[in-house]
């Protein structure tokens, strides 16, 4: 019975709890009818609250106006006060420049959500099948997926609930006609103007012909064991892309090259991928090729190196780190803050925070033990009587951590000599319009630390050190 297979689907994907709002898309065809009819048949028992929503494409004419006419009087006979809205598809597919199909996919989606929120619907639920689910694994299959694309429609995503995508069409006609319930067909439907009826019409029926068997329930079991490997791959992704994360603003991204680049390209990909998302705010834009590119340029790319990615995002690589952002020039204000010498320094313009602490050793090896053990990218070890004698001879001075500022000089770590911060810049290849978001420690002019690049060797912890200072620097929720 198709109304108990539709509750075990439910309730084995906790689909629907009790008290439920429920946006219910209703095209008037056959998938839709059985849907919103299950729904009312359990909404009393489940004390749901049913809003069905009918979308008008505004592509057919008079059979449009005859399926809205039918939806609005079906709901009428079951009490329900659906509301039908009217868009213009083929306006909207001009303007955004997609095809009809994804302006239609789009506008539904967009209205369901809206009309949720104006009613206080926490589901929207919508009417795919198992013969959707098979349709949409081939198309995706066909222009080209991963194995997140073969894990089909899912049962549940956000609030969008899918509560007959355990039942096929058979059942579905078989249900409506047995309930003494009418539905219609949708001419456009039986065109193969679009993908989706050329896979149903056309490709598949040639595929069941040619291996002698349908093969919805072979790719349903492919889709089945992808989602449980997804799940696994996704798990562990999710970990290593925490452990990764240096930096997270909006529209940039900062990743450990020490956790990334060991990573299996499984992962290591899906964590690429995430970075990009965090960064851009949207799900979709990078295909394989760039992640093929990223992987590369993690794994073989020299310092400094870069590529452009989608949506106006640049990746760069830098010694122990690589970067993704937006590309736009960063109009940085500027900062400086007095660094306390020891104690805690807050950066509020980047939200962070310098710790600095002074630590004194017995003797060199305890020195050099203890440095090797809490040395990292974000935490830096100097020779604190240096930085006190250049304090003591120029009592003007003082330690700061600010921005860059014109006139800045940087002697690198084990370089033979100083060079203007500018130089040390465009030698490593930092991309113009990052160079004034690294927050550098300073003394006038020199600066000590860029901080997540090199320390100045002018203060290098050397054996003959007997007090350190200990810097380090940590981004704020």
């Amino acid at each position: 019975m198709l109304k108990q297979q539709v509750l075990d689907t439910i309730k084995k994907n906790d689909l629907i709890k009790y008290g439920d709002g429920i946006v219910v898309g209703i095209s008037g065809g056959y998938d839709s009818v059985c849907l919103l009819h299950i729904l009312y048949s359990i909404a009393e028992e489940f004390s749901l609250k049913l809003y069905p929503v009918h979308i008008n494409h505004m592509l057919r004419g008079q059979e449009a106006m005859r399926d809205e006419d039918f939806v609005l009087a079906f709901c009428a006979r079951m009490g329900l006060d659906a509301t039908a809205v009217r868009i213009d598809i083929a306006q909207k597919a001009r303007n955004e420049k997609i095809s009809l199909e994804e302006a239609g996919r789009n506008a539904r989606y967009e209205t369901f959500k809206r009309i949720a929120a104006e009613k206080s619907a926490n589901k929207i639920a919508v009417a795919h099948s198992r013969n959707d689910q098979a349709e949409t694994l081939l198309m995706r299959i066909f222009r080209g997926t991963g194995p997140e694309g073969l894990k089909g429609i899912e049962y549940k995503r956000d609030n969008i609930i899918r509560p007959l995508l355990d039942a096929d069409r058979a059942q579905i006609e078989e249900y409506v006609g047995s309930n003494g319930l009418k539905a219609i067909t949708d001419s456009s439907n039986l065109h193969t103007d679009y993908f989706r009826n050329r896979i149903r019409l056309n490709v598949l029926p040639e595929i069941n012909k040619a291996v002698g068997t349908d093969i919805t329930e072979n790719l349903l079991r492919l889709s089945k064991i992808i989602v449980a490997d997804e799940d696994f791959l996704r798990y562990n992704s999710e970990l290593y892309y925490e452990k990764a994360v240096l930096v997270k603003r909006e529209s940039f991204i900062e990743l450990d090259l020490r956790v990334l680049a060991p990573l299996h390209r499984a992962v290591g990909s899906r964590v690429l991928r995430q970075a990009f998302i965090d960064a851009s705010g949207i799900a979709t834009g990078l295909e394989y090729v760039h992640v093929e590119k990223l992987l590369q340029l993690v794994s073989d790319g020299r310092t400094g190196a870069g590529l452009d990615l989608p949506l106006g995002y640049r990746v760069v690589k830098s010694y122990n780190s690589i970067t993704i952002q937006k590309q736009e020039d960063e109009k940085t204000e500027k900062f400086e803050y007095c660094l306390k010498l020891p104690g805690h320094t807050e950066i509020n313009i980047l939200n962070s925070r310098i710790n600095s602490e002074i630590l004194n050793f017995n003797n060199t090896e305890q020195c050099k033990a203890f440095i090797g053990r809490q040395k990292g990218i974000y935490k830096e070890f100097f020779d604190f009587e240096k930085i006190k004698n250049k304090l003591d001879i120029n009592k003007d001075f003082q330690p700061v951590v600010r921005n860059r500022r014109d006139g800045d000089i940087f002697k690198p770590l084990k370089a033979n000599g100083t060079k203007k911060l500018k130089e040390y810049f465009i030698d490593i290849k930092i991309p113009k319009n990052r160079r004034d978001g690294f927050p550098l420690i300073a003394i006038n002019k020199e600066i000590i630390w860029i901080i997540g690049n090199k320390t100045s060797d002018n203060y290098k912890v050397t054996d003959n050190t007997k007090s350190v200072l200990m810097i380090s620097y940590e981004q704020l929720d």
